[in-house]
């Protein structure tokens, strides 16, 4: 996450499953915001950034994202890999980078 003194400015998550079920896929980002106020702020790039070091740093061949956003994580990097369901069994779009 990332602050601005006491104030909240971004977060997102970095586990080893998302909102797509039974899949080998991993790990993944998720939950992905930016307060309306920051945005506009390169802070979604600086987590992405640091989640991406650390992944590298854990030998993490790619990253997934899961997002109905399309040309947001383009700007990233980020390459569509394909359509699956959510949990909720409605279609996502999810995103890979390659890491190595």
């Amino acid at each position: 996450m990332l602050v601005d003194g006491e104030e909240l400015v971004s977060f997102c998550t970095y586990a080893e499953k998302d909102d797509i079920p039974s899949t080998t896929l991993t790990p993944w980002i998720g939950f992905v915001y930016t307060f309306p106020q920051y945005r506009g702020h390169c802070c979604m790039g600086m987590l992405l950034d640091e989640i991406e070091k650390q992944a590298k740093n854990e030998n993490v061949p790619a990253i997934y994202i899961s997002t109905n956003h399309i040309g947001l994580y383009e700007k990233y990097g980020y390459s569509f890999y394909q359509m699956m369901k959510d949990m909720e069994g409605e279609p996502s779009r999810v995103y890979r980078k390659e890491l190595v």
